[in-house]
């Protein structure tokens, strides 16, 4: 059983819970979760389906849906009839989510003295204290913001904060308890269905976790795949069918609500012992294509409390090959100007230059390489073990969504006894000819005490027409904006490159 620890409890924390009846499809955030400034957003988010019965009167009826997620997108909500044999639609909506808390209880009883219940070492005590100011307006910048810091009075002394739990005298009439979904539906004959509800809410998530451990034979022995799963709504969803979608989603309504507080507590559900299914590890999760998405179907109920992260084991395998490089990426001006329409002229562009040399671990997800199964954007932490034998960290790195038959590449740090120096040695510009040439002298030292192999990589960013026409030794062209050279270096030994790239076409200035 994992360890469980304490964790914040939403106000209205008694979450209620779905019935088992209902499936959600949650979408994986993808890159940094950021919205654009045209609403588009890449938040994690899910599509909420459960089935509801009805009874129907002919004309107009008040109905209120069961508990939903107060995170729900009320544009969204679809009441759906699979048998297309019922007369009915929703002639109104309405979505109350601004539930009572105790915050608004304060506020409520301002001026006035209740009883505040402490917890001590020997017992529950009770003291009074006045509501001097339940809390108050913070002005931040252009926005407004409220912050809960109350004043209490207690025997003629003021204390910033609540002295313990406080007793209200009861609850006020009308007020909303929890979130609420009410319909007036309007129905052509009595009628009585089951009918599928149907909404995007916010405040659900997944995100792929990998561990890799990695071995000094070049060889990642044991490489886990988790799917990290993160409720944030309010609500539990009990015993749940549980489909995931990976991919970039156009979702235009930015999220309604942001998740990410702290104190979550994490299970983890080992659905699979495989990626291959065996008698003895039981069904895997099934991948299929959904239209240019990659879908993953959890095969067993899961349950999503409130406030909890659950990990479900995605994919494991063992005897990865990696190579292993070490990268020097001297410039630190990664611009792609192939699809501009004037080039960068100032000299002193692209010289700017680092001393690290990274290092990098590269596999394909392949079935000959004991992997080939589409792997979710996700981060994958790095183990290897140390001289006793015990797994020490050895880095981070993103991955982003890899195909199967694709190569994983992740870069996990920097080289402590590799550094690395780039200077530019000339530079010319020829308007007549509309050409500029520049050359550049790049070295790299080895401190360690064995030697390295180096991958010095080059990025062509002025303008998109361009080749090299001179260079200290062979090199290969990556792609249209990274050549590369490859360097051996002895151990205590530098070695130095230099090439000459000249830049053709150049448009005119303007």
């Amino acid at each position: 059983m994992p360890a469980r620890f304490s964790f914040l409890l939403l106000l209205w924390a008694s979450s209620t819970s779905y019935a088992e009846s209902i499936n959600l499809t949650i979408y994986a955030a993808s890159g940094s979760s950021r919205s654009s400034s045209s609403g588009e957003s890449n938040a994690a988010f899910a599509v909420v389906r459960q089935t509801i019965s009805l009874i129907l009167q002919q004309g107009e009826n008040d109905v209120v849906a069961p508990a939903v997620s107060p995170m729900l997108d009320p544009v969204s909500v679809i009441l759906f009839d699979h048998s297309g044999k019922s007369d009915f639609r929703i002639v109104q909506q309405q979505f109350r989510a601004d539930v009572l808390t105790e915050q608004k209880m304060l506020s409520r009883h301002e001026g006035q003295t209740i009883p505040f219940r402490l917890q001590e070492e020997q017992g529950t005590r009770e003291v009074m204290g006045k509501i001097v100011r339940a809390g108050y307006w913070n002005r931040s910048g252009d926005s407004v913001e409220k912050a809960n810091e109350p004043i209490i009075e207690m025997d003629g002394r003021y204390v910033f904060r609540l002295p313990g739990t406080p007793i209200f005298p009861k609850l006020p009439d009308g007020e909303l308890l929890k979130p609420e979904l009410r319909w007036k539906i309007a129905a052509a004959n009595p009628t009585k269905l089951d009918a599928e509800l149907i909404y995007l809410t916010d405040g659900l998530g997944w995100r792929a976790d990998y561990n890799a451990v990695m071995t000094d034979e070049g060889k990642i022995s044991q490489f886990t795949g988790w799917i990290t799963l993160e409720n944030n709504t309010g609500v539990s969803f009990e015993k749940t069918g549980l489909k995931l979608i990976a991919g970039n989603i156009r979702r235009l309504r930015a999220a309604l609500r942001r998740s990410g507080e702290s104190g979550m507590t994490t299970e983890r559900v080992i659905v699979t012992g495989s990626y291959i299914p065996t008698e003895e590890t039981g069904p895997t999760i099934q991948r299929r294509i959904f239209d240019e998405y990659h879908e993953y179907t959890v095969p067993t109920p899961v349950t999503l409390s409130d406030r909890e992260m659950t990990q479900v084991e995605l994919v494991r395998a063992t005897n990865v090959n990696v190579v292993r490089s070490f990268i020097y990426d001297g410039s630190t001006v990664k611009v792609d100007s192939y699809g501009l329409d004037y080039a960068q002229l100032d000299s002193g562009f692209g010289t700017e230059s680092t001393s690290k040399v990274a290092i990098t671990s590269e596999f394909r997800n392949d079935a000959s390489n004991h992997l080939g199964v589409p792997l979710p954007e996700g981060q994958v932490h790095f183990f290897r073990p140390d001289n006793q034998g015990h797994l020490q960290f050895t880095g981070d790195s993103n991955i982003g969504n890899t195909p199967r038959d694709e190569i994983v590449r992740s870069a996990t740090g920097y080289a402590f006894d590799l550094l690395g120096e780039r200077v530019q040695t000339d530079y010319k510009i020829n308007d007549e000819e509309r050409t500029a040439e520049e050359s550049y002298e790049i070295k790299v030292r080895n401190h360690r005490r064995t030697a390295a192999e180096v991958r010095i990589w080059e990025h062509p960013c002025r303008w998109r027409q361009w080749e090299i026409t001179a260079q200290s030794q062979p090199f290969k062209k990556v792609n249209q904006q990274t050549f590369e050279f490859v360097v051996a270096i002895p151990p205590g030994e530098e070695k130095k490159i230099s090439y000459t790239i000249r830049y053709t076409q150049i448009p005119p200035k303007r």
